[in-house]
């Protein structure tokens, strides 16, 4: 079931620099998002990602296109129909917090529900609930000074699902913080929006991050779809070198004179996309490359080796007796082909 449906959207900004130009940050932009789904937006910054949560969320008005959720039309040009954001019943939580310094927390959750009318038993029931959602319920006194960054985020988190919207946008939500913190709270964002089943979409950059949390990933490049995926077929079956090269480390070779004749067959001058962990070292392996370096990675070891003028990286979980300039064999696994 498609609960958000965006159809041919365009956006555009103007450059202020040269006033009578203007860039287009999303083009001919289609998407479907199902009901209470954690939809990511992977890419580069600049790609239109967080362009795309504004205009869902009624921030910015799109130039053409329609945003229609569930029977309720956001936005449709050609209807002249631009709801208010008001009345989207739309959560943002921003990379930023944007909690109010002079208020408490328990004020910073209040203030969403007193603008949309709630009464003074429901509210303190509702801030309460969520707070206990987001485990922050100790610290329902205090100021956003008092409290770490991942304990503020969770707060600005609490403050966008409090009144209860339909629909949750995260924009870059984990960037302000430490790997260890961000890798908690990744887990801990994916857990609630499963236990409200609320449908949401997520934009980062951070491809792990992305990994972790997602149903699904859109990945995106210069306002527009690259490709739509699991995490698993974003990762292993990647439809373009763009994808390939962007979503986790990969060796992206031009197979000139059938470098790999007897692993990949009738592909000579196509682009080839093999990720790290598919390139085996074997005693036994058809293709023998030049080490130029070996980095030891924790749960892995990197290779970097010299292949007919090419550099290729392989990662291996076992501990060999290699040295810097030593031959190698390898056999390849898995590959994609361009």
């Amino acid at each position: 079931m498609n609960y958000l449906n965006i159809e041919n959207l365009e956006v555009s900004y103007e450059n202020n620099k040269l006033k009578s130009e203007t860039k287009k940050v999303l083009e001919d932009f289609s998407l479907d998002v199902n009901k209470n789904e954690l939809l990511v937006l992977l890419g580069p910054s600049g790609c239109g990602k967080s362009t795309l949560l504004s205009a869902i969320s009624g921030l910015i008005t799109p130039d053409k296109g329609s945003i229609i959720y569930c029977d309720k039309t956001f936005f449709d040009n050609k209807s002249g129909i631009n709801l208010p954001a008001e009345k989207r019943n739309v959560g943002f939580v921003f990379q930023s917090y944007a909690l109010w310094p002079h208020m408490t927390i328990y004020e910073n959750i209040e203030l969403p529900l007193k603008a949309k009318k709630y009464k003074r038993n429901e509210i303190e029931e509702k801030i309460e609930y969520i707070l206990s959602v987001v485990s922050m319920s100790e610290h329902i006194y205090k100021y956003p000074s008092e409290i770490s960054g991942g304990e503020r985020q969770r707060v600005a988190l609490a403050r966008s699902l409090a009144y209860e919207p339909s629909l949750l946008l995260l924009d870059e939500p984990l960037a302000n913080l430490d790997a260890n913190l961000k890798a908690e709270l990744t887990q801990e964002i994916r857990e609630i929006q499963k236990k409200l089943e609320i449908t949401t979409i997520y934009v980062t950059h951070d491809q792990h991050e992305a990994f972790e949390v997602a149903d699904r990933i859109v990945v995106m490049k210069e306002g527009k779809i690259m490709q739509k995926g699991t995490p698993r077929e974003i990762y292993h079956n990647s439809k373009n070198v763009f994808v390939a090269n962007f979503v986790g480390k990969n060796n992206i070779l031009v197979n000139e004179k059938n470098l790999f004749c007897n692993s990949i067959k009738k592909c000579e001058n196509r682009i080839i996309a093999i990720r790290p962990e598919d390139i085996k070292l074997e005693n036994d392996g058809e293709n023998v490359g030049i080490i130029k370096k070996i980095l030891y990675k924790g749960n892995h070891i990197e290779y970097i080796l010299c292949f007919s003028g090419q550099k290729i990286i392989a990662h291996s979980n076992k501990e060999y007796h290699y040295n810097v300039g030593d031959n190698i064999r390898f056999n390849i696994k898995k590959y994609n082909l361009f």
